[in-house]
């Protein structure tokens, strides 16, 4: 592995800014927004020597004080959040098991009431009683024939022979009276539903992935971050499967996002704390920390986040991941890798990839075939953008945003305290879903969120949602019939414009509804 790649050159020197929220005080945002101190003049941010004489006398402003204290205010709803959560989805659980106050009542009668078990396979989280849907769309049989490419794996695509199908092997369709032999599906149908599958417990993915989709669970992965709390915490979730358990095509990757009840997840995203890790440019220390960061200490990149899995008996999510994906390629030789995540999950999915180039992870890396990321918030500068342009030979990026979504406007973009933002191109979805290709360097309307001009617009959005929510399913059918969860979701947009429009739901609407389609396709197998 080339030095230079660890350090990303000589001339370049230690860089990183970190916000510590939980020491800032009252007297310290006021001081922000009336005095301008320097920013490195606060006890609350530290900095590398590089970055303080970068900055030099740079104050601090509105937007860093409102950064602050919105994660002030998370924090101290945590546990209340966290209670609430639960106690939601217990009760919605409860009513749903049990088919609703009259079958509650009904079951009760009969000795029969079910009560919901948090790790069971019938329990859905918040997400899930959003959006319930769990079988994939096929590509429609009309856009596609009976071809030898059809019936073999191409190189971008998976594929399942039906039981009708004469002679798969052969790759021969004797009648046009056959059936068709075959589920395909767009790779971009199967990453927006795993992404929004990552969001449920293991024993309800793995029945879906088994028993629904027809594919093959691998596992769940709950894992390690050293620097939640005194101790750490298990906080960063993903699972991997492959399109079936012998000579599989595809390995996929998916990672769990940000969680509506847990404000950690939240506060995260708005983070503004970024360091330097060599020739990668600044990334966002938050997700840096999710997937593995050892030390908060830009000097040594090759020590902050190292090659080699740390000493610990507790599963790191970049290594566990990484040692996940070399022993499925090693027994799938013909297999791609593909990497998903909604939200929190998208920027952890963007990183990975990243991770891998920069460790020097070829054998990995050169059977990578997608990166798609939905609603996913900024995670680091032009100088990560470049990296990954031209270090990770992804054929198949989509980094997608449905309308005024608050989170890919998130971290703020505070030059030259933070300078985050998106690389590479971006599939935005307006209107009814209809789909513009936002090519590099162009950015969503409302960038960083607060623009006035488009105040007025983000609430007619989410009233033009609310309404879309409740009557799509005329125009479209029963499987976009939404319910009182949901609705009442999307009415939160009336109050935070944009927070509704990061439900997976619409993402997952976008893709199946876009009137731009993404090419790629894939074809189950067992």
């Amino acid at each position: 592995m080339a030095e230079e790649q660890l350090t990303g050159g000589q001339n370049m020197g230690p860089e990183m800014l970190i916000i510590r929220p939980e020491k800032v005080r009252l007297i310290d945002l006021l001081s922000l927004l009336l005095l301008r101190r320097p920013i490195t003049s606060y006890r609350f941010v530290e900095v590398s020597d590089q970055t303080s004489c970068e900055l030099g006398s740079t104050p601090g402003d509105w937007v860093v004080a409102l950064t602050v204290a919105i994660q002030k205010v998370l924090a101290a709803i945590y546990w209340p959040a966290r209670w609430l959560g639960f106690a939601i989805e217990f009760l919605l659980n409860f009513l749903a098991l049990n088919s609703g106050i009259l079958g509650i009542i009904w079951n009760i009668f009969r000795c029969k009431l079910v009560i919901p078990f948090q790790e069971a396979a019938n329990f859905r989280s918040i997400i899930g009683m959003i959006d319930g849907r769990t079988e994939l769309k096929p590509v429609p049989a009309s856009i596609y024939s009976c071809d030898e490419q059809q019936l073999h794996f191409v190189d971008n695509s998976w594929w399942k022979a039906k039981e009708e199908c004469i002679d798969v092997e052969s790759g021969e369709c004797y009648s046009d009276n056959v059936p068709l032999i075959k589920e395909q599906y767009y790779v971009d149908e199967v990453t927006v539903m795993a992404a929004k599958l990552a969001y449920e417990n293991e024993a309800y993915i793995k029945n879906v992935v088994n028993n629904i989709w027809k594919f093959n669970f691998i596992g769940f992965y709950s894992c390690w971050n050293k620097f939640m709390g005194k101790d750490g915490a298990y906080t960063t979730q993903a699972f991997v499967m492959t399109d079936r358990p012998s000579d599989a095509r595809t390995v996929l990757v998916a990672f769990r996002g940000t969680e509506p009840f847990n404000m950690q997840d939240w506060s995260t995203d708005v983070n503004l704390s970024w360091m330097r890790l060599g020739a990668m440019g600044n990334l966002h220390v938050g997700f840096l920390k999710a997937l593995g960061l050892q030390e908060e200490d830009p000097k040594n990149p090759a020590r902050a986040f190292p090659r080699d899995a740390p000493k610990s008996t507790k599963p790191v999510a970049y290594y566990a991941l990484r040692d996940v994906l070399r022993i499925q390629l090693k027994k799938h030789p013909n297999a791609k890798v593909i990497v998903t995540g909604h939200s929190l999950g998208g920027a952890l999915a963007a990183v990975f990839p990243a991770l891998l180039a920069f460790h020097g992870e070829n054998d990995v890396l050169g059977r990578l075939l997608a990166v798609h990321t939905y609603g996913q918030p900024r995670v680091g500068d032009e100088d990560f953008a470049t990296f990954c342009t031209k270090k990770v030979p992804v054929k198949d990026p989509v980094r997608a945003v449905y309308r005024y979504d608050i989170v890919p406007r998130v971290p703020f973009d505070v030059p030259p305290l933070a300078k985050f933002t998106h690389g590479g191109e971006c599939v935005y979805f307006d209107g009814w879903y209809a789909t513009r290709l936002l090519p590099t360097g162009v950015d969503v309307p409302d960038k960083n969120y607060f623009d006035p001009r488009y105040l007025v617009s983000k609430y007619g959005n989410a009233l033009g949602d609310l309404v879309k929510g409740a009557f799509l399913w005329v125009k479209e059918g029963r499987d976009y019939r939404e319910g009182a969860v949901s609705l009442l979701y999307r009415a939160s947009g009336l109050i935070i414009p944009g927070l509704a429009s990061h439900s997976p739901r619409d993402y997952v609407n976008a893709v199946r509804l876009g009137r731009v389609v993404v090419t790629t396709k894939m074809k189950t197998g067992n």
